[in-house]
């Protein structure tokens, strides 16, 4: 069991939450959203809040809930009229149970965060923050890897998931990993072939992604918003049960984008 206050006293710190997260951060909550019962046997994480994903938690017996996407607060001028919103916060109060969500520090954390894992589990190494306020990350592979069983790779940890474009080097020695929504713009490009990107993964693709990655020389893979922001909450958890007697469970909710 482990105390709610003392659990998000470690998680911000372990989190590096500071004052300037909200000015980054203006979507999702990144600590605490809803408090509920104290006393915690069971954390449930999950990559988006929602309703499945609340009645899952409770049905499996926990107390608090971690996920990547909390949920989205109205303006307070709309509060009363967004049945969504208030109806998912009743059930929360009603069965005491604490949401717990991190956004942009579990996209740019740079030991857990889905980014710098994504680049871990293909055997890259991290090497430092990619793209403004560093959401995503940049990685280097020093003696290269064979483009083809990367692709592979990212088959397999993202559940053979999403749209792959082959565009690049045979060998792949840098790597860009910016999970969820995080497609590069047309824009993007060129810093992208001046900095010999080989590989760029994330999560959704956009229309314009494969011509511009032919052109560019740059292989891509879009393996879904879901499928990538599984990996930093994996990692997440095995932090906190390596800290506290506290039982983990990841409820799996499936979503093909």
């Amino acid at each position: 069991m482990v105390k709610l206050s003392t659990l998000m006293a470690f998680l911000t710190e372990y989190m590096g939450y500071h004052d300037g997260v909200p000015k980054i951060d203006g979507y999702l909550a990144n600590g605490l959203q809803v408090a509920g019962a104290e006393n915690i046997h069971k954390i449930a994480t999950g990559v988006s809040a929602n309703m499945r994903f609340f009645r899952a938690a409770m049905d499996a017996g926990a107390q608090a809930m971690l996920v990547h996407h909390s949920m989205n607060p109205p303006a307070s001028v709309y509060f009363e009229r967004d049945k969504i919103f208030t109806t998912r916060l009743k059930f929360l109060w009603e069965n005491n149970l604490s949401l717990i969500g991190y956004h942009y520090l579990l996209d740019s954390h740079p030991e857990i965060g889905h980014n710098v894992s994504i680049i871990k589990s293909l055997g890259g190494t991290p090497i430092e923050p990619y793209g403004h306020d560093g959401w995503g990350w940049l990685g280097e592979f020093s003696a290269g890897a064979d483009r083809d069983t990367l692709l592979a790779k990212c088959r397999d940890l993202f559940q053979g998931n999403g749209v792959y474009y082959p565009f690049g080097a045979k060998t792949v020695r840098r790597v860009v990993s910016l999970s969820g929504s995080g497609a590069p713009r047309p824009s993007d490009y060129d810093w992208l072939i001046a900095n010999e990107i080989d590989l760029f993964i994330t999560g959704e693709p956009r229309e314009w992604n494969q011509e511009l990655c032919r052109e560019a020389g740059i292989s891509m893979v879009a393996a879904g918003h879901y499928n990538t922001e599984i990996i930093g909450l994996t990692e997440l958890s095995k932090i906190i049960q390596s800290k506290f007697d506290v039982e983990i469970e990841f409820l799996d909710i499936p979503n093909v984008v």
